[in-house]
């Protein structure tokens, strides 16, 4: 068991944020097989029993260990930490060097319903078949072009892309109001991260002396190609997956409807079911600093209760997981630099032990 669960140090954030991601998500895990959310497969909805859950399915899961986190976390930190260890086991999914944790955020930004002025790059409604098969360096190329499924319109290729990697976003109207968008399914094609390609044939030059320095709030990335819009084309060309966009009520959705900064995390959900309460420790990028010149990344450390709540194109293997960290700047630079190693563990409650017999 992790020394933090024997220290009575369980969890580094309010339990009431705990409480809103297990509340969100209980109803739905009750739901009739053919209701269920979309993303879980067939072999974690309600009538399946789980074999990393102990065979119980989905429903019992939340019966016998979800509501009896949430009753804790009602409770407050101190009789959430202190009932952790006695009534709950922790099944190791991924140790430091199995687990790679990551996060995304919710970007809000500024654009427009049709194209005006710096308002020309569309965000895509999902197209019928077999249009929406169309791999991404096809629709750069405006094979979407004229079919009136244009959603939105933002200020540059970086913005587009940024919103598709991070999977959601508040569009604030240039004609007045916000909207907000959350993913309509892709076109089925594989995943890589066209921004770390860059990073790996070293398209970003260095920042020296002479150069000015980034807008605030921007990176030495972002400021290069939002000044060269066309090496960024090039690049996410290369990645074939392309996601369409729907309109929703909900500020950063997942799997179970809204998404809580800080506990919600993306997962395999081929290895992890979803809705299963998880501990992970490890760290998130908090800060900068300038050391000899370059620019250092400052981590804190982590140690919580999360809830498996969404899933993403990136995310593959049973260690691997992306934590939702909310909206603002401090979101945006956690999104940008964390990359950590990670550990994992399951939540599971202890069945009750037989009294002896005399």
């Amino acid at each position: 068991m992790p020394a933090e669960l024997a220290e009575k140090r369980c969890d580094d954030l309010d339990p009431a944020s705990l409480v809103q991601a297990i509340e969100t998500e209980l109803p739905k895990l009750r739901l009739p097989d053919e209701t269920a959310p979309g993303a879980m497969a067939a072999s974690q909805r309600e009538g399946a029993r789980i074999p990393v859950l102990g065979q119980q399915t989905l429903a019992e899961y939340a019966h016998t260990t979800l509501e009896p986190l949430l009753a804790l976390a009602r409770r407050g930190r101190s009789a959430l930490c202190h009932a952790l260890p006695q009534q709950f086991r922790f099944v190791r999914l991924a140790d430091a060097t199995q687990g790679h944790v990551t996060a995304y955020y919710h970007p809000v930004v500024r654009g427009s319903r049709t194209p005006s002025g710096a308002y020309k790059h569309p965000l895509y409604r999902r197209p019928p078949e077999p249009l929406s098969q169309l791999a991404t360096a096809d629709i750069l190329a405006g094979k979407l072009d004229g079919q009136g499924l244009e959603l939105i319109y933002v200020d540059s290729p970086y913005t587009a892309l940024n919103i598709h990697i991070e999977g959601s976003a508040t569009i604030q109207l240039i004609e007045g109001g916000e909207i907000n968008i959350t993913p309509d399914g892709h076109n089925g094609h594989p995943y890589i991260n066209p921004l770390k390609l860059a990073r790996t044939d070293r398209v970003v030059p260095p920042l020296t002396p002479a150069d000015p320095p980034p807008a605030p709030g921007q990176s030495r990335t972002q400021s290069f190609f939002l000044a060269h819009p066309e090496i960024l084309r090039s690049y996410w060309a290369k990645n074939a997956h392309f996601v369409f966009f729907k309109e929703t009520p909900l500020r950063g959705s997942g799997r179970f409807g809204q998404l809580v900064s800080g506990r919600s995390i993306a997962v395999d959900s081929s290895l992890v079911p979803l809705g299963v309460a998880l501990w992970l420790r490890s760290e998130v990028a908090t800060g900068l600093r300038s050391l000899d010149g370059s620019e250092q990344t400052l981590f804190t450390p982590i140690s919580r209760l999360t809830l498996a709540q969404d899933t993403g194109a990136a995310i593959r293997g049973r260690g691997r997981v992306d934590l939702f960290v909310g909206s603002g700047p401090s979101a945006q630079l956690a999104a940008a630099r964390t990359s950590r190693p990670g550990e994992l563990f399951l939540i599971l409650r202890k069945k009750p032990s037989r009294p002896r017999r005399s």
